[in-house]
């Protein structure tokens, strides 16, 4: 109890004793740190094969001359030469099937497919009127016009292609690919990888030409196409 008169002794408060009670109340809390960082990546790479999907074939030679010629009016002065076509419907040969001579090679050397071929138009060295193909039969894709259409009039021409095996189609080649029968029958024309086929070909002129030119190239595509 304080009585009146009583001297009352305070302690005095120091910085010291502050930083205590500081330090007291600060034990009743806790810090939060930071996630510790991703380490580095690693992964593998996986290579792939897969089967080829590439259809291809190769021919061989890229050029070549038709020869052995024969037909045509000799007495008009018209007739073939042995390296000459002549005039009317004179024919020549790359090859000799007769001779089982077959100069071209045709190679499947892609995935297994269907062969197709087709002819172009003749085209002569000195430009303008051109020969166009014409085809025999039943039912041909562009008529022959001389002889009831068994062979080429006015600027048409005639070509058949042959083989060693095979049945290569007897209307002969047209503008459009279709199946070379060289490879089986017209129509059935596959080939695996690998397969080659040996073929010769045969061209007839036309009864007429309205370009006088005496050189003249055709060309012949061989494709191949999904079976």
């Amino acid at each position: 109890m304080w009585r009146s008169g009583q001297r009352v002794l305070v302690a005095p408060i120091t910085l010291a004793g502050l930083a205590g009670v500081a330090g007291l109340a600060g034990c009743g809390t806790f810090s939060t740190s930071a996630a510790p960082a991703s380490g580095k990546p690693a992964g593998i790479a996986i290579s792939l094969r897969v089967v080829p999907t590439v259809r291809s074939v190769t021919v061989t030679p890229g050029r070549a001359r038709f020869a052995s010629c024969g037909g045509g009016q000799p007495g008009n002065d018209t007739g073939s030469t042995g390296k000459a076509l002549g005039y009317p419907n004179g024919h020549c040969w790359l090859g000799n099937p007769g001779g089982a001579v077959y100069p071209i090679t045709i190679r499947n050397t892609g995935i297994a497919a269907d062969i197709d071929i087709s002819g172009s138009n003749a085209i002569p060295s000195q430009g303008s009127t051109q020969w166009s193909l014409c085809n025999t039969g039943a039912s041909p894709a562009a008529a022959c016009t001389d002889h009831g259409g068994s062979l080429p009039g006015l600027n048409q021409y005639y070509l058949r292609n042959f083989a060693a095996s095979g049945t290569p189609d007897a209307a002969g080649l047209t503008g459009t690919p279709a199946c070379d029968g060289g490879f089986g029958s017209p129509g059935h024309c596959w080939a695996a990888e690998g397969k080659s086929q040996k073929e010769a070909i045969e061209i007839i002129g036309p009864s007429a030409s309205g370009n006088s030119s005496t050189s003249w190239t055709v060309t012949i595509t061989w494709i191949p196409v999904p079976a």
